[in-house]
């Protein structure tokens, strides 16, 4: 029964040993990564625009800092500032931030830049770049990013006011007719159209899709991904010269996937201009809003992320807070109430009421460029604050790490307490005791 104890002291030992081993070895053997993603507060450029173009840094582990260099072209856009973390010059700028007090999970930065002249840049991370960790593990992070490509449209100008008669390309000028003095002096007929010759749209509609850049008479390529079964787009224009004639090539039997359309110009002098559009074709259209999905459910709206949120109703307008002002937003068909601030001319943020799972309904502020939700009573002190070149941490209400070793804890006591269970049972069974033999011991 001796040599039967010892057995058993030394498989727990030997079990508990490797749970410790396990506990430790699953902070370190998902290699710590960072996603670094640029975006702009405007994806349609006219030049003389101030652009922000918004860095964000995630990870499932908490950062610790960031430095790191961004290209971008000089002669398109104007850097201006970036905050204390930032400095530019020309064709790039960098984010030097690597004296944080504490860690996040998520980095913000907003760059400030106006838009110089008309093309395109696209704006890159280039090495070298580190992502630092924070805590125990201060290591650099291996890091993805995704490039932003900015398009810069030539700024509109007004149309030149018409004060002369067209002249009429189709009937020549009567130079031997003598004048007849009595008929009056003919009237100029109404200038709809620019008959100057030029061979290009003034404006181009295509029912239910959104042009990527917005249209312009000078740009000429497109793009946009379109959700329909149709074979054809509806699209509508007028151009420029009213002689001109206008043919639409590929806008028949359009297909799932890319699809590319021209619309051809040609006016009554011979020139020609061709616009291209290229289409996505889409057939079936998932209803999701960057990384939020709506659904109705019992008659209220439900945004599910990693959570669920229900929209809940507001009764009591003086929980209002201070500043900000009723009004409506629409998300995947849905029309949510929300609360926009007065100062946040640009509108990036508004609050939503509601409740996140079963807890009671609160104001939630709605980030629309990264589609996430937070309780507005932790991030009003820095929401307040921001003016365009703040830098911005976010913490998650409950750390994912954390969690983990929550739950691996849970299972190991679980397991020990199956594995003392387990030795009891057998030490009974080789000693011939029963169930009150038990309590006799234990009492």
């Amino acid at each position: 029964m001796c040599f039967f104890k010892k057995r058993a002291l030394y498989i727990i030992t030997v079990f508990m040993l490797f749970m410790a081993a396990c506990l430790i070895s699953s902070r370190n053997v998902q290699a710590s990564s960072a996603v670094v993603n640029v975006t702009a507060n405007n994806s349609n450029v006219v030049k003389g625009d101030t652009v922000y173009v918004i860095i964000t840094i995630t990870s499932s582990d908490e950062i610790g800092g960031f430095k790191g260099y961004f290209s971008y072209d000089n002669s398109v856009l104007k850097y201006v500032t970036g905050g204390s973390v930032a400095s530019g010059n020309d064709d790039e700028f960098l984010i030097s931030d690597t004296d944080r007090e504490s860690g996040s999970y998520r980095l913000k930065y907003a760059v400030k830049f106006t838009a110089r002249a008309a093309g395109n840049t696209t704006i890159m991370l280039k090495s070298p770049y580190s992502v630092y960790g924070y805590g125990d593990n201060t290591e650099e992070m291996s890091v993805s990013y995704s490039p932003l490509n900015i398009v810069v449209s030539p700024k509109k100008e007004k149309p030149p006011e018409v004060t002369k008669k067209p002249v009429s390309t189709k009937k020549p000028a009567a130079t031997k007719k003598p004048a007849v003095t009595e008929e009056p002096p003919a009237l100029p007929s109404p200038a709809v159209y620019n008959n100057s010759g030029s061979a290009r749209l003034r404006s181009l509609n295509i029912k239910d899709v959104t042009l990527s850049p917005a249209f312009s008479p000078d740009i000429y390529k497109y793009s946009s991904i379109v959700y329909t079964d149709n074979t054809s787009l509806d699209i509508s224009y007028e151009t420029e010269d009213m002689d001109a004639d206008v043919t639409i090539k590929g806008n028949g039997g359009l297909s799932e996937g890319k699809n590319t359309i021209k619309i051809i110009v040609s006016n009554s002098i011979g020139k020609k201009a061709v616009y291209k559009l290229s289409v996505k074709v889409k057939h079936e259209e998932v209803q999701y809003s960057g990384n939020i999905s709506t659904s109705l459910r019992n008659g209220s709206i439900v945004l599910k992320t990693s959570d669920e949120y229900t929209v809940a109703e507001l009764k009591d307008k003086e929980l209002i807070p201070e500043g900000f002002g009723e009004t409506e937003m629409k998300m995947d068909g849905q029309v949510i109430k929300v609360y926009s601030s007065e100062s946040d001319t640009e509108h990036k943020f508004v609050l939503i009421y509601c409740k996140r799972g079963d807890n009671k309904p609160e104001f939630y502020l709605y980030d629309k460029e990264e589609q996430s939700l937070m309780p507005y009573t932790k991030v009003q002190s820095w929401y307040r604050g921001v003016n365009g070149n703040a830098v911005v941490a976010e913490e998650p209400e409950v750390s994912v790490e954390k969690q983990r070793l929550i739950y691996i804890l849970a299972i190991v006591i679980i397991i020990c307490l199956l594995l003392v269970i387990i030795i009891i049972s057998v030490y009974m069974h080789f000693k011939g005791m029963d169930k009150d033999d038990l309590s006799d011991i234990l009492k």
